[in-house]
């Protein structure tokens, strides 16, 4: 629910402007009158309302850990997708950035003995960055 959410967002101006069926903005628009950007509100707080729900289901749910973090992954990996508008369909240079970033692009781990070794807390660390 919350990809298609997320994706209703970030996609609903280009898709409306090619003739692609309503999305829940416009749905909602035309059922209640609301404007725009009260009916963007209402999809923002129904992708809340169902963060919330998924995350107390994470807890209590009888499904595997494994089947949980995916099923809560797929869904931040929607609204990474979709924050800026349309991430999935249009080339867009800073979704494109993003994604080169976290796929190719290297972590660097510093670990907590190599602070210690440079001087530092690891709380003077932390707020360095």
């Amino acid at each position: 629910m919350i990809g298609r959410l997320a994706n209703d967002l970030g996609t609903y101006k280009r898709e409306n402007d090619t003739g692609d069926i309503p999305k829940t903005v416009q749905c909602y628009m035309n059922k209640t009158g609301a404007s725009e950007t009260d009916a963007c509100e209402y999809v923002n707080s129904m992708i809340l309302t169902m963060w919330k729900k998924m995350n107390k289901e994470a807890h209590t749910s009888s499904f595997s850990r494994s089947f949980i973090d995916s099923a809560i992954n797929i869904a931040r990996m929607a609204m990474c997708m979709y924050m800026h508008g349309d991430g999935h369909s249009i080339q867009d240079p800073e979704i494109k950035n993003r994604i080169m970033s976290l796929i190719f692009k290297p972590v660097t781990i510093i670990s907590t003995q190599h602070v210690m070794n440079r001087g530092l807390s690891s709380g003077e660390f932390a707020s360095e960055n």
